[in-house]
């Protein structure tokens, strides 16, 4: 059993140290200077922050109200 785990960490270990140090996320990405890669980057940026900008107006609104209505039955 010990000596199928060292095999495994071996094969593994062997493995990685033949593989590049670094790897690009993705080719279209090499130069970033390109129009076409800083319109890709910014459209992802936009796209990963709208599910916060929306849900963030939601719960902002949500809390207003919220905090309108406990104010109007103190009074």
């Amino acid at each position: 059993m010990i000596r199928h785990i060292i095999l495994w960490i071996l094969i593994i270990g062997f493995v990685i140290s033949i593989l590049p140090h670094t790897l690009e996320a993705c080719p279209a990405c090499k130069n970033l200077n390109e129009p076409i890669a800083r319109g890709f980057n910014w459209s992802v940026l936009f796209m990963m922050s709208m599910p916060f900008t929306v849900f963030g107006i939601i719960g902002g609104s949500v809390f207003y109200y919220y905090r309108r209505a406990h104010n109007k039955l103190k009074t």
